[in-house]
């Protein structure tokens, strides 16, 4: 790891509170290899840096650029001293230029970042059930495996995602699926087959007595029930199942006594817009008449949607959130 990697590595461990490990320098690596450091010195010391990573989501029938902004962070003595501010700008100018549509960050103020035109625009679906009353699913002329990491899993698994419902969520290369499921975390794989052909996939976790599930995607009830059968094979050894799923999941309807269930809707990412232009090229013009203002991107100054004389006043991130709303984008990931 270069120099200007440790310094960096060594703000986000004391800002995040996270301690320093070979596993957590390996990841960060990882992260770096596909994404751009943003830092701000002061006197040849870093006091504040920004990790802006490249990646695509699915969007209607493209796939467009996304910015996903992490890491925001400063140590103590620096903070206030405007260096986010010009960071956040340097990332969404130079995004800007480079055609880059969107931009997604979990935010630790949505108030905060709203100055930077970002918007509540994605929720989960928080899910904390007695092990017992999980969906107890069925055998099937399939088979579930318990898999090790490795290059074939992550192809299998990508087949799966790739044709379920995405809309708003990351397109996973192999670099990604690395990055979150080798690098960041180390979970538990399972998927499911059937005539040679893999048609759900698991990724779960455990945590004390709980039993997480981190993603549960299927193509066909017969994987679903299958691994409902999985997962249920292990209430004796857990007291709860939980599961942070994507706001499209209903979960509930498949069990027995719903009512026994904790269920939590949570605010969950900001998006915003980015190149206008470059978004509306996909996207096409809403069905709604706005005149967009954005005091980060004065470019994205215009009037969309049908000509009218009076189209409402939106900033871009209101426009952002509804327009990603009324096309029931969701969100998958955990950055």
């Amino acid at each position: 790891m270069e120099k200007k990697q440790h310094e960096l590595l060594d703000l986000a461990t004391y800002a995040f509170n996270k301690p320093r490990s070979k596993e957590r320098e390996e990841a960060f690596d990882k992260l770096l290899s596909f994404s751009k450091p943003y830092s701000y010195w002061e006197d040849n010391e870093l006091s504040s840096m920004i990790i802006d990573t490249s990646f695509r989501v699915y969007w209607k029938d493209a796939k467009l650029k996304m910015s996903g902004i992490g890491y925001v962070a400063s140590y103590p003595e620096f903070r206030g001293n405007g260096s986010i501010r010009k960071l956040m700008t340097d990332i969404l100018e130079d995004n800007y230029e480079a055609g880059t549509a969107l931009s997604y960050l979990a935010p630790f103020s949505y108030q905060f970042y709203g100055q930077f035109g970002y918007q509540y625009a994605f929720d989960q679906k928080a899910y904390t059930i007695p092990a017992l009353e999980f969906p107890k699913g069925k055998k099937t002329a399939g088979q579930v495996q318990r898999r090790a990491v490795s290059e074939e899993l992550f192809e299998d698994m990508a087949e799966v995602h790739d044709q379920v419902y995405n809309q708003g969520s990351l397109v996973r290369p192999q670099h990604v699926w690395e990055y979150y499921f080798k690098h960041k975390s180390q979970p538990f794989f399972a998927t499911y087959e059937e005539n040679g052909r893999v048609l759900g996939y698991l990724i779960y976790e455990f945590a004390g007595t709980a039993f997480v599930i981190r993603e549960f995607i299927t193509l066909i009830q017969e994987a679903q029930d299958a691994l409902y059968r999985f997962v249920s094979s292990h209430a004796a050894s857990f007291e709860v199942i939980k599961w942070t799923a994507p706001s499209n999941v209903f979960l509930e309807y498949d069990l027995a006594e719903p009512s026994r269930i904790q269920l939590q809707l949570q605010p969950y990412m900001q998006a915003r817009i980015v190149n206008l232009s470059a978004f509306l090229k996909v996207n096409g013009q809403p069905e709604f008449s706005a005149r967009i203002f954005d005091d980060i991107l004065p470019q994205n100054n215009i009037c969309v949607g049908p000509e009218t004389d009076q189209p409402e006043e939106m900033t871009i991130g209101a426009f952002t959130a509804r327009v990603l709303r009324e096309n029931k984008a969701i969100l998958r990931e955990y950055f």
